[in-house]
């Protein structure tokens, strides 16, 4: 097509140059008859001049260049690049098969040889379980079991048969109740070892309880070989989760009794909003805790704020109510703050209120349990072996004991536990509140 233009073009010049040599106007050297001078050289050259500009132009325009580009890209260049870009591409093909023939050689089969290798030697299974989970505590079954002979509340064994050391991972959960619990370590050739992933339960799923609720554990185990997670075990088996409210059995050897601080929580709102209105029963309506009031010994002036805060109570006329239905084995027992709601509650948990208030302004509170029966007690001075007593149940009702009598009945109720030697061996018990917080026993947190 371009050449064909060309020759058509070049035509057209020698026509138009056959034109101007023959000129009717004039002779060669003669003027024409508008009277200009006609030079047909330089009439040629000028010609020649413009002729050589078009077609440079033409050659210029973007549809030809395309057109060359392509015709010589096709002749001569597009071959030794197609061979190239064809050996980049399977170059890249091949690198890229490597890399997933290798993952599928190992997902079927090395993996599989390799993971029966592993397997063959490992095995574990459920070596103990805790079938009541008590959310009053649970949380802290780490702590309440420290030193115990197997983890609580699951421990999972793990026998190594091999001659080479494994790294083992324990996860165990309760799905919809608990975070994933997990633990990560050796296990020695020819050994067993045992596993305790914490179940940590989750206080919005279990803080709407008000029955025993039965789940499911998950548990798995697995060999770290590889930067894989190779299953040696897996299974599930029943637990029941109760409220929080609950006090229930724990496994034999286990003193359950500084765990009453759970139940005793100075920092809740309904506590720290009592402070304006004992204030208001203080002189200088401050609370001072351990500090003396103007003209008053430290001692008395502790009297005073626990006076105070009898008084504040016995005002709210809370009955003395037994819980018939605790929705779970074990013992229910209502937070301060449900004490405080409906204006009813039994000896712990008038006891649990009281504790909650004192600890809350600075004393150092103690829960007295004796056979059947629960009061508190509180050291007149800071850090001081000087206990007073006081018989919380006399505040509830409409005609509660005075101050005073409800302090009397206090004391000789230790003394009478004293006596006869109840607390030398344990039957009766003082728990030390400020003692199980530095344990790292802390208030449950009930909305």
């Amino acid at each position: 097509m371009f050449r064909g233009s060309i020759i058509k073009f070049f035509i057209f010049c020698c026509f138009t140059l056959s034109m101007v040599g023959c000129a009717t106007d004039g002779a060669d050297g003669v003027d024409g008859a508008d009277g200009s001078s006609v030079n047909a050289d330089s009439l040629a050259v000028k010609l020649r001049t413009e002729i050589t500009e078009t077609l440079w132009d033409s050659l210029k325009s973007e549809p030809f260049v395309d057109s060359v580009y392509s015709s010589l890209f096709n002749s001569a260049f597009s071959q030794a690049w197609l061979d190239s870009a064809r050996q980049l591409l399977k170059d890249s093909l091949i690198e890229d098969s490597y890399d997933s023939l290798y993952k599928v050689l190992y997902d079927s089969v090395y993996y599989d040889i390799y993971s029966k290798s592993v397997t063959r030697d490992l095995g574990a299974y459920i070596y103990a379980q805790k079938d009541d989970l008590y959310t009053s505590y649970a949380n802290l079954y780490s702590l309440m079991y420290t030193g115990y002979r197997y983890p609580v509340p699951l421990a999972v064994a793990v026998q190594n048969s091999g001659t080479v050391w494994r790294t083992i991972l324990v996860k165990a959960w309760i799905p919809d109740f608990s975070d994933t619990g997990s633990v990560t370590t050796y296990v020695n050739p020819d050994s067993l070892k045992l596993f305790g992933p914490t179940l940590n339960l989750l206080p919005e799923a279990y803080l709407g309880l008000t029955a025993a609720k039965p789940v499911q554990v998950q548990v798995r185990a697995y060999a770290l070989e590889n930067n894989r997670e190779i299953l040696i075990f897996s299974e599930a088996y029943p637990v029941i989760i109760h409220p929080v409210q609950i006090r229930g059995a724990e496994y034999v050897g286990i003193d359950t009794y500084p765990w009453d601080a759970v139940w005793v929580t100075p920092n809740m709102d309904s506590i720290t909003a009592l402070h304006t209105n004992l204030s208001s029963r203080l002189p200088s309506g401050t609370i001072l805790g351990y500090q003396a009031y103007s003209g008053k010994t430290v001692e008395e002036s502790v009297t005073m704020q626990v006076q105070a805060v009898y008084e504040m109570l016995t005002a709210k006329k809370i009955s003395y109510v037994n819980n018939p239905d605790a929705g779970s084995i074990g013992q229910k027992i209502k937070y301060p703050i449900e004490v405080l709601r409906t204006h009813q509650a039994n000896c712990i948990e008038g006891t649990f209120l009281f504790a909650s208030i004192l600890e809350s302004i600075g004393v150092q509170v103690f829960i007295v349990h004796i056979p059947g029966h629960a009061f508190i007690g509180w050291r007149t001075t800071r850090g001081g072996n000087t206990l007073n007593f006081l018989e919380t149940t006399q505040a509830w009702g409409d005609a509660p004991a005075t101050y005073e009598q409800a302090n009397v009945s206090g004391i000789d109720k230790y003394n009478a536990q004293v006596t006869a030697g109840n607390f030398a061996d344990s039957t009766s018990r003082l728990i030390d509140i400020a003692e199980s917080r530095t344990l790292g026993i802390l208030p449950n947190d009930i909305p």
